[in-house]
């Protein structure tokens, strides 16, 4: 992975990580016999009805990116650029997910004219507080 996309150490690390929780998910199976309900039950784990947010897509779809990748690696290694290898059954065809809503985000996140001043208050630029002042 470093020598093909150049990912930095923390990346390669969170992809080792899922990939230790998606071995013990199947203990005592190669990753080679893994298949695609093998695959869909891993990502139904991830999936929380009591989420009314669904923040729990990010995750998911992040978790099928990284397998995807994985598997594409594990079943065409002498393929390059890994762009160019194609997906194997285990993962073709499981789409991402959408979210259900636009923006996780509510109108009482968004800062007021009280939340405005006290931050123009402590801006240490004048020249920035007319900026902010004036957007």
């Amino acid at each position: 992975m470093k020598h093909e996309v150049n990912s930095s150490e923390s990346y390669q690390k969170d992809v080792g990580r899922l990939l230790i929780r998606f071995s013990r998910f199947f203990p005592n199976k190669s990753f080679k016999m893994i298949s695609r309900v093998d695959m869909l039950a891993f990502l139904d784990n991830y999936r929380k009805p009591s989420d009314p947010l669904h923040k729990w897509t990010g995750t998911y779809n992040i978790t099928l990116v990284h397998l995807t990748r994985f598997f594409r690696w594990l079943y065409y290694p002498d393929i390059y650029p890994s762009k160019d290898r194609p997906k194997p059954p285990v993962v073709k065809n499981i789409p991402e997910l959408k979210r259900k809503e636009t923006s996780i985000y509510k109108p009482t996140d968004m800062w007021n004219e009280t939340d405005d001043a006290l931050f123009l208050k402590y801006c240490p630029n004048p020249r920035e507080r007319c900026y902010h002042a004036m957007s």
